[in-house]
């Protein structure tokens, strides 16, 4: 297997994944019923058959991750070599290998840890994903910036991997902030934990608009990591003039 068959693989075997688990868990909680607008991704692993989903996509997508950001960390590698860049670069490539496996751990272990079961750790492993995963799209733009430079896929590259990007750290943001009119020091936990022995009436509650529209700003920031990875799609495709560009 060469290398760019290799790497194109990693890359739509992580997306694919993730969003078929994504999508089937969605479509498991509506046909049992529950609210369509708009769960928390953590809340499908709350009831069958949605933990089972939850459970092994997570796990699916933490294997297909380190694998995806491995193959892309020496793709860039090896195109900064090419072009015989300041070792500087090589470094902020390889440093961004640390924020991006910290991501991936915690992605196996928020489907290894129901909120319900712990929600602290839950909350802390969600949110190291988010801020890490973001942190990895970051510095994976500004090497594609660098790699580009001079080519005439440079706008095309940085605008496919930096508008995914933006959506996501928007979509951390309005989740954060919408999260925060509820979630305040005088917020029922205890309560909230309990709604859960009925299903029914935890999925379909109502009770606070403003966490439904968290969960779809969460669904806007995990897909904008996503479709960051994706992004890379246009690098491994044939380019006329990368070689040949002007240091």
């Amino acid at each position: 297997m060469d290398d760019v068959y290799r790497r194109r693989l990693s890359i739509l075997l992580f997306t694919g994944i993730t969003l078929g688990w994504m999508i089937l868990c969605y479509i498991a909680w509506v046909a049992s019923g529950c609210k369509p607008f708009m769960p928390f991704i953590s809340d499908f692993d709350l009831f069958e058959p949605g933990d089972t989903l939850f459970s092994l996509g997570t796990f699916l997508t933490t294997v297909t991750v380190v694998w995806m950001m491995i193959e892309i960390q020496l793709y860039n590698r090896e195109r900064l070599m090419e072009k015989g860049t300041h070792y500087a670069w090589q470094i902020v490539n390889h440093a961004a290998l640390l924020p991006g496996m910290v991501a991936a751990y915690c992605t196996f272990m928020v489907g290894q840890t129901p909120w319900d079961i712990d929600g602290y750790m839950h909350g802390v492993y969600a949110i190291t994903i988010f801020r890490l995963g973001i942190i990895w799209c970051v510095l994976a733009w500004v090497v594609s910036a660098r790699i580009h430079w001079g080519s005439s896929t440079l706008l095309k590259i940085l605008l496919a991997r930096g508008i995914p990007a933006v959506a996501a750290i928007v979509g951390l943001w309005q989740m954060l902030t919408n999260q925060a009119k509820v979630w305040t020091e005088d917020f029922d936990w205890e309560a909230h934990n309990q709604s859960l022995s009925d299903m029914m009436e935890f999925c379909t509650s109502r009770q606070y608009p403003a966490l439904e529209v968290a969960a779809a700003w969460e669904f806007v920031l995990c897909l904008g990591i996503v479709f960051t990875v994706f992004s890379f799609l246009l690098d491994l495709q044939p380019s006329t003039d990368f070689h040949s560009e002007e240091e």
